[in-house]
């Protein structure tokens, strides 16, 4: 019986066990070319890894020989090996000269780290007014200075208290005493009140009972008032 394409029934079978043949062949085949592995022969290359190794191993020779050369014959330590590392003490490259705090001016004052012209101004200004600074602590008291590590500026200055200013309580003038940072105008008032009607102040604690100002502000002007 025949087909559209003319074949036999007997035809088509053999045709189709043929394909078949061919397409199991065809799998077969790649199959077993990928699961081949590529062979790789280094035996031509041995001689050259030999000549390598051999020229590393001269080379490190060569290296602990200058190492052991350069130590005085001592072998190389490596750097988990080697002694504690010691803190030496830096020398300074120059001597910082101080200034004194009472008698310097402006310009003097530029030279120190973290101050600038209006910083010198101001110190000065407060200096002044002050009679002379008795203590680094007073450094705080000028506005412009209160974030500088007074610490650090004692590398720099030094304080010379025989240079203070005093102000003569029982002889000063009312302008004179209110324009002293530590007495304001209503402690003017009392001390001249005092010296109209029962004479001189003698010393602090007669000044504190006429006052009565605190403690602390009485020690704060111990250094500047003679009596």
């Amino acid at each position: 019986m025949k087909t559209k394409l003319h074949f036999t029934r007997g035809e088509w079978a053999a045709a189709l066990l043929l394909l078949s043949v061919m397409t199991a062949s065809n799998i077969h085949y790649f199959r077993r070319d990928n699961h081949r592995k590529p062979s790789c022969d280094i035996r031509p290359y041995e001689e050259q890894f030999l000549r390598f190794a051999q020229e590393q191993q001269r080379l490190a020779d060569s290296a602990e020989a200058n190492r052991r050369q350069t130590s005085g014959g001592q072998p190389h330590m490596r750097p988990d090996t080697l002694p504690p590392f010691r803190n030496q003490e830096r020398k300074p490259l120059y001597d910082i000269v101080k200034i004194d705090l009472n008698s310097c001016d402006t310009n003097d004052l530029l030279a120190i780290p973290q101050f600038g012209s209006k910083r010198a101004a101001k110190l000065v200004e407060y200096r002044e007014k002050l009679g002379g600074f008795h203590n680094y602590a007073q450094l705080q008291e000028v506005y412009v200075l209160q974030n500088i590590d007074t610490a650090k500026l004692k590398t720099y200055l030094y304080i010379d208290n025989q240079k203070i200013k005093k102000l003569d309580i029982n002889t000063a003038t009312y302008q004179e005493l209110v324009s002293h940072p530590y007495i304001d105008a209503y402690l003017t008032k009392l001390i001249l009140r005092h010296r109209e009607k029962s004479g001189p102040v003698r010393d602090l604690d007669e000044l504190r009972q006429i006052t009565r100002a605190y403690p602390e502000l009485i020690e704060k002007l111990r250094p500047y008032l003679v009596f």
